[in-house]
């Protein structure tokens, strides 16, 4: 399957979470979003450098003001575009799980594991940076396994 092709079963198929999707149309939706994000937080943080830059008058160096509004500005669009490809992309983890053989419902375990592992950071004493990169590993770990992983053929889910 082509990139093109996969962003438009990854928008057609946006609600639908039965069938299967093979492993070249998740790995072309799912690293098209990574790197989607990458850009854009990059060029925004390049952006507002250039403002922070050019916009600094007098002799104090010191004012922080553009790195928290830029923080703020990549955080919402991260929200944003989240929320736009929350349900497609939870339909497209179950049809690839489908693919291999397993039941969608397995993506379950990683969203529960990664919001324990969120409220773990909020209301316990350990260091938040620990349980970001536990939860970064599982993420990741779970998107390997479903990039790189087998079909099965003749399942129940074919």
């Amino acid at each position: 399957m082509t990139a093109w092709g996969a962003l438009i079963d990854f928008f057609k198929q946006y609600k639908r979470f039965i069938g299967t999707s093979s492993r070249s149309a998740f790995n072309w939706m799912t690293w098209f979003w990574n790197i989607i994000y990458w850009i854009i937080a990059i060029l925004i943080v390049f952006v507002a450098g250039l403002g922070a830059f050019f916009g600094k008058h007098g002799t104090s160096m010191t004012d922080a003001t553009p790195l928290f509004g830029t923080i703020i500005l990549v955080a919402v669009i991260s929200v944003v575009l989240s929320i736009i490809i929350i349900i497609p992309n939870l339909a497209l983890y179950a049809r690839r799980l489908h693919d291999m053989g397993y039941s969608g419902w397995w993506q379950l375990i990683v969203i529960i594991v990664n919001v324990i592992l969120i409220v773990g950071a909020m209301y316990s004493g350990i260091n938040e940076d620990i349980l970001y990169g536990i939860q970064t590993v599982i993420s990741l770990g779970f998107n390997l396994w479903l990039s790189f992983g087998q079909t099965k053929f003749n399942t129940k889910y074919s």
